[in-house]
């Protein structure tokens, strides 16, 4: 006996019995089991077919499934299913070829109309790639029309309403997230310096200073600042944690936080790295550590002195004379006991300062290759010597010229500069 025999027996069984599935096309109808299990909740099912021979045998498979109960509504055309989806439906069966709709058109449009509906494609076996492209399109599930058995179909159904609860908790929990990264975007946005207290410091003290901060992901593990010591120095760091995303932030926090308790260190960069380094060794996890770069700028005495643990050097610009600056010292968080050292060069009016994140230098340009800190240098040249309007502007637009978006990394930069009397005016 073949399938298509076994089929036609099967609906001669189901149609002489007493609870037989109605077959029409007008009404909305039960089908069910006389099985004396107890029955699970009813299933309310959209079957969009305008085949009334394919749309019957889809009532019948789902007859011999004992112990389930599903209710289903027959429609013709995609109008018609879309005008019912008001009565609220567990799944639709849609068939893709119908009156008024052809293709994957037909789920699209079903889609907009009802995105939480889980859909079971129903295709011939001549359409499995449309059907494989239903899938990437959203669909949950396909079945052969006239192919498989009541339980394949109701499995089919089962597993569409489970993947889209799925979907659901993840758009759920993607939409949290979000919402949390926002949240934190904001908090650490709120540690760069924005209090009347430092802002009147840098005018009082002489100082211009353009700052550029975009994190790679919403949150990262770059951060900037600055803070006054006393009435003739100004201190001012750049720090970049490994890693990116919620971890790396989280560690900006704790490194921001160290870096505020020890703020009266900051005339001694050194002392000030290996205090905060004693804090932090213990609370980092294996593999987790902060390069940075800390300075201290004496506008009394014209002289600046830094400390440094492994971050990207920065570049002195003097007039036209320009030279990086040693970043030697092993990063924060590796071993307790680290002991750093400090340097000094003068910094008279006239004197700028470009600090910047490895985001900068390991970004690579059109052709692929690094963009370095040699040409780190070329560009803060060229930039300083052009003069006039926003530097790290131009920074920014040379980037966006220059290198393959989206940016791997987090982008941090700072210019310092103690302009001239003349300038200032």
């Amino acid at each position: 006996m073949t399938d298509s025999d076994l089929r036609l027996g099967l609906l001669q069984v189901e149609m002489r019995g007493t609870e037989r599935p109605a077959i029409d096309d007008s009404k909305t109808a039960p089908v069910a089991n006389s099985g004396r299990d107890a029955p699970t909740p009813t299933l309310k099912i959209l079957l969009v077919e305008d085949n009334p021979g394919d749309a019957m045998l889809i009532r019948f498979a789902l007859a011999e499934v004992r112990g389930h109960r599903f209710l289903i509504t027959p429609c013709a055309s995609l109008a018609d299913a879309i005008a019912h989806l008001g009565d609220g439906f567990d799944v639709a069966l849609l068939d893709l070829s119908l009156p008024d709709s052809e293709g994957l058109a037909t789920l699209t449009s079903l889609q907009q109309a009802a995105p939480d509906l889980p859909v079971v494609i129903l295709t011939g076996q001549s359409d499995t790639s449309l059907a494989a492209q239903a899938l990437e399109v959203g669909a949950q599930d396909y079945l052969f029309k006239g192919e498989d058995s009541g339980w394949a179909v109701a499995r089919a159904i089962r597993y569409a309403i489970t993947r889209m609860s799925s979907l659901k908790e993840h758009r759920a929990l993607l939409a949290r997230m979000t919402e949390e990264v926002a949240t934190a975007r904001a908090m650490q946005l709120d540690l760069l310096p924005n209090d009347e207290r430092t802002l009147q410091a840098l005018v009082t003290q002489g100082f211009m200073l353009e700052s550029l901060f975009e994190p790679s992901s919403g949150i990262g593990g770059d951060l900037w600042g600055c803070a006054p010591i006393g009435l003739t120095k100004m201190g001012f760091f750049v720090f970049d944690f490994a890693g990116h995303g919620i971890g790396a932030a989280l560690n900006v926090f704790r490194l921001h936080t160290l870096i505020r308790n020890e703020t009266d260190w900051f005339a001694d960069p050194a002392e000030m790295l290996y205090r905060i380094n004693e804090h932090l060794a213990p609370l980092l996890a294996p593999g987790q550590y902060a390069t940075i770069f800390l300075c201290c700028i004496d506008t009394a005495a014209n002289s600046m002195v830094w400390s440094a643990a492994g971050a990207p050097p920065p570049i002195l610009v003097d007039g036209r004379h320009m030279e990086t600056l040693d970043t030697r010292g092993l990063p924060l968080g590796l071993h307790s006991g680290t002991k750093y050292v400090n340097r000094q060069v003068p910094f008279p009016p006239g004197t700028g300062l470009f600090l910047y994140s490895d985001g900068f230098s390991e970004a690579r340009d059109r052709d692929g290759a690094m963009i370095g800190e040699f040409r780190m240098m070329e560009l803060a040249g060229r930039i300083a010597a052009e003069g006039g309007g926003s530097r790290l502007e131009r920074l920014r637009d040379f980037f966006l010229d220059t290198t393959l978006p989206p940016f791997e990394d987090d982008l941090t930069a700072l210019w310092i500069t103690r302009p001239l009397a003349l300038e200032r005016i």
